[in-house]
C-alpha cells in the first residue's frame, strides 16, 4: 500500500474525524484519519478497534476492503484489515489492537480500490466514528 498520503498525526487533515456524523470514503476520497482524543480512552487497554459501516452504494459490487492503521509520531502500524461481504453489505467490524494503540496519535481507516474498479465506478462507504472497545 502506498502511504504517501499518510496523515501526520500533529497535521489537521480535512478527513479528520472529530464528531458522531457519518464519514464517506469512497474512490477518490480512501482515507479517514481520526485523532484519539481522551472520550476514546475508555478502557485502560483497548482490546480492539471497531469501525461500524453503515451505508453501501456500490451498484457493480466491487469488492471492498479496508485497512487499519495506528499513527503516532513514532509509530505507523498497521493493525489488520477486514472486507465487506457480501460487497454492498454494511456491518460492524472490529480489528485486534495488538496492544499498540496509545492514547495518543490517530486511527486511519484506508478503503482499499478495487482492482477492477474504473475511473467512473461509484463505490462510497458511510462509517461513523471509530471506536475503541475492549470487547467486540
Amino acid at each position: 500500500m502506498n502511504l504517501a498520503n499518510r496523515a501526520d498525526p500533529n497535521s489537521v487533515n480535512r478527513n479528520s474525524v472529530t464528531d458522531e456524523k457519518l464519514y464517506y470514503l469512497d474512490l477518490n476520497t480512501p482515507e479517514i484519519v481520526q485523532p484519539i482524543e481522551p472520550r476514546d480512552w475508555v478502557v485502560e487497554k483497548p482490546k480492539f478497534v471497531q469501525v461500524e459501516v453503515v451505508e453501501v452504494v456500490n451498484p457493480k459490487r466491487h469488492p471492498i476492503s479496508f485497512q487499519v492503521y495506528y499513527r503516532s509520531p513514532n509509530a505507523n502500524v498497521y493493525l489488520g484489515s477486514f472486507g465487506l461481504f457480501p460487497a454492498d453489505n454494511p456491518g460492524k467490524f472490529i480489528v485486534a489492537t495488538q496492544n499498540k494503540v496509545k492514547s495518543e496519535g490517530v486511527l486511519a481507516l484506508h478503503f482499499v480500490r478495487p482492482a477492477n474498479a474504473e475511473a467512473n465506478d461509484t463505490v462510497r462507504v458511510g462509517v461513523r466514528r471509530i471506536k475503541l472497545v475492549s470487547v467486540p
